[in-house]
């Protein structure tokens, strides 16, 4: 199925809506400016569809103020224009979310460094499209990459990036992300906002948390790890969640729950101690202390999915386990509660570190250098759900 790369809305097989583009002036669009279109203005639009007089979805439209014809075709929901075939091609929609510290913006940086780099074992060439090259680059790749802190995601709704994956054995089909700023997620209210409502119509939405933001975990790694400047973290994950929870209901989109960070987790497991909680964390067999990405990589399509699939059920099991034991009740019953009301497609846990060690200076990453662990977990298991093998 195609989706609107800006909304993540499903174009319908049985309507179409083109722009005109004769000689009709712009005018405000205030369904555009509602799912975050800024000030937007554009020329009237022309709705077609199958009938019983049109057996096929029309390829053009008549714009019926100055009879002129258009192809151009727009989405049904956030009027922004669409490339020309794009109805044909397939895409996985996926939103980044968590509160302002939560990793976000380094988690993309090294999960698409990371993804180019399975894809080739996978004879999968993984490409961007338009400006996602720049846009991926600087915001992203090239802090990351040389070391330094992110200052994180500006807000804002505009911001899409798209990579195209072709392999010889199966048409290609489109990866579009789209991150969300953690102080537009800590703006958001109970009330669905339209400006986010691609969060509810993505195939994957991951939301994105610090364990260190939670109380026993801080405590527990006081001086074992940097402290992080506290004007740099947004809402805990227990604010943060049902916000983003608000703005799903529909039931489509899967969601990952991504313990980012795990690292410091690990060094709570080093820390030692009687207690249950440092005794799973030491366990060497746990699923969260070891990565099989490279094994996955040699399998071929069937049986690395199956695997994928066998591998983090087990370490979603550990992984609820373990959070029932970092905070009471466990700070994603509120992700389970809304996919048993099926306000969501499904809940998996994942565990990822994006750089493999704990920061130790303010405005340095790390002092060991990119050592990603499972961070392509959440994103393979999305595309799997979705009927993709990569």
């Amino acid at each position: 199925m195609s989706a609107c790369p800006y909304c993540f809305t499903e174009l319908p097989k049985d309507q179409v809506v083109f722009r005109c583009v004769g000689r009709c002036f712009p005018r405000t669009d205030e369904q555009a400016e509602r799912y975050g279109r800024r000030r937007a203005r554009i020329t009237p639009l022309v709705t077609a569809g199958i009938s019983p007089e049109t057996k096929k979805l029309p390829t053009f439209g008549v714009c019926q103020q100055c009879s002129q014809t258009t192809s151009l075709e727009v989405c049904p929901t956030c009027h922004r224009d669409l490339q020309e075939g794009w109805r044909g091609v397939r895409t996985f929609t996926m939103t980044v979310t968590g509160a302002r510290g939560s990793g976000k913006s380094v988690y993309i940086a090294v999960l698409i460094d990371s993804l180019k780099r399975y894809a080739v074992k996978r004879r999968v060439i993984i490409s961007e499209v338009g400006e996602t090259a720049s846009l991926y680059e600087r915001n992203y790749y090239e802090r990351v990459f040389d070391n330094k802190a992110l200052a994180g995601t500006l807000p804002g709704f505009d911001d899409v990036m798209m990579w195209k994956a072709e392999a010889s054995s199966s048409k290609p089909f489109y990866i579009i992300v789209r991150d969300v700023a953690g102080e537009d997620v800590e703006k958001l209210t109970a009330e669905p906002d339209p400006r986010l409502s691609f969060i509810d119509r993505a195939d994957l939405t991951l939301f994105l948390f610090d364990p260190l933001m939670l109380q026993q975990v801080k405590q527990r790694l006081d001086g074992v790890i940097a402290s992080v400047d506290d004007s740099r973290l947004g809402d805990t994950p227990e604010k943060a969640l049902p916000k983003v929870l608000a703005q799903m209901g529909s039931g489509h989109a899967r969601l990952a729950m991504v313990v980012a960070k795990f690292d410091s987790l690990h060094a709570l497991g080093d820390v030692g101690g009687a207690d249950a909680l440092a005794q799973a964390l030491a366990n060497p067999a746990a699923h969260y202390n070891w990565d099989q990405t490279v094994r996955r990589a040699e399998m071929d399509a069937a049986e690395a999915a199956q695997f994928l699939d066998a591998d983090t059920a087990f370490l979603d099991a550990e992984l609820r386990g373990l959070l029932s034991l970092l905070s009471d009740p466990p700070v994603t019953i509120v992700a389970d509660e809304a996919a048993a009301s099926r306000k969501l497609a499904e809940v998996r846990h994942f565990a990822v570190s994006s750089v493999g060690d704990s920061a130790r200076h303010a405005d340095q990453l790390t002092l060991r250098g990119i050592s990603p662990f499972r961070i392509l977990d959440p994103v393979l298991w999305g595309l799997q759900r979705s009927g993709y093998q990569l």
